[in-house]
């Protein structure tokens, strides 16, 4: 049959793969028996592109305008020699590439057990109570861990100790995560690469983010030593093989908030204590009134207050941004880009645990 001619084979096994890509996502657990497979290809495209001493992610946003010019020219091209098809079969077989490629290296550890039932927590409701009770326990850490770092004036913005940089920052990360031993972790480390046009990223809307076609953990290098900490943690998690972005930032959150380190520990209860109060806030405002009381440091209980009632505010192009990345969110089995706020729930399990 022709269509089995050798000219013909390539197409045939893209599209079986794809088939099988597109087969292993719709498995909730399949990242749990081909995870290995992702963590291959991690530590080998991971390491080849850890040769290049720059941010390989930041030059490629650079010249997406160029490919996008390219891909415009091929189109008036081909319509000209009337070889549209033609082209129009590669477009396919490139974007087919492309998701097997990604579905193998990153897609299927959205397709795993989730890491609460991993580490043994009690399963709880998310209700109002239960969010109370936890946001009581991360106050109570949080009001602990601010006793050991210092602040500039009343306005509690977090002094950093001589030296305290991002290689600092990236060290006591890294040390936290050690310290945690969790065994679903994939057993290598990325190094992070920071971008050398300083908001490249936040202009997308991301601060960080670990790119699947490089294997690449990209920070933009215009976040602050103090911001950077949880979000480190974050893309390691993602690194490692957690995908889940509620429960990749839930655990960025307890490894940080269980550091030696004074800094990276404030850093996490700062961040987990903001997001569960924000929470809090959007069910019943007098409760979250009552839980902000709970803040001792009367100029740090303003500051919190000050950012968990900022209305947030975006510029064209983050929004733009945002609406394909919350996209891209519900194709992955997630709720959007409200998936952040959901770390809460992995507070609310491990208190129900504990």
């Amino acid at each position: 049959m022709k269509i089995f001619a050798r000219k013909n084979i390539k197409y045939i096994v893209l599209f079986v793969l794809t088939f099988l890509a597109f087969a292993v996502m719709l498995f909730p657990t399949s990242g749990d028996a081909l995870g290995f497979i992702s963590e291959f290809l991690n530590i080998t495209v991971g390491w080849v592109f850890s040769l290049f001493p720059f941010s390989v992610m930041t030059v490629f946003i650079l010249l997406v305008p160029v490919f996008a010019g390219l891909f415009v020219w091929r189109i008036v091209v081909n319509a000209r020699r009337r070889s549209m098809k033609r082209f129009w079969t590669r477009v396919v077989c490139v974007l087919c590439a492309v998701f097997v490629w990604y579905t193998f290296v990153l897609g299927i550890n959205y397709r795993k057990t989730s890491v609460y039932d991993k580490l043994g927590y009690a399963q709880a409701e998310y209700t109002l109570e239960n969010l109370e009770k936890t946001s009581e326990y991360l106050i109570g850490e949080f009001n602990k861990s601010a006793m050991y770092v210092d602040f500039d004036g009343e306005n509690r913005a977090l002094v950093l100790p001589d030296g305290y940089d991002a290689e600092k920052i990236t060290q006591e990360a890294l040390a936290a995560i050690e310290k945690q031993n969790f065994d679903f972790l994939y057993d290598f480390t990325v190094t992070p690469k920071y971008t050398f046009v300083p908001g490249i990223l936040n202009a997308l809307g991301f601060d960080g983010v670990y790119f699947p076609l490089f294997a690449e953990l990209n920070i933009d290098s215009a976040v602050s030593a103090g911001n950077l900490c949880v979000l480190l943690t974050h893309e390691l998690m993602h690194a490692k093989g957690v995908l889940n972005e509620a429960q990749a930032e839930y655990l960025a959150q307890y490894i940080c908030v269980n550091s030696d380190d004074p800094i990276i520990r404030y850093c996490g209860c700062y961040t987990a204590v903001t997001r569960i109060l924000t929470v809090i806030r959007d069910i019943d405002e007098n409760a979250y009134r009552a839980r902000l009381q709970n803040i001792t440091d009367e100029y740090l209980r303003a500051r919190v207050g000050y950012f968990t009632s900022l209305p947030e505010t975006t510029g064209v192009i983050t929004s733009v941004a945002n609406f394909f990345y919350d996209i891209y969110l519900k194709l992955n089995f997630m709720s959007g880009i409200s998936v952040y706020d959901e770390s809460v729930y992995g507070w609310v399990r491990f208190c129900a645990s504990v």
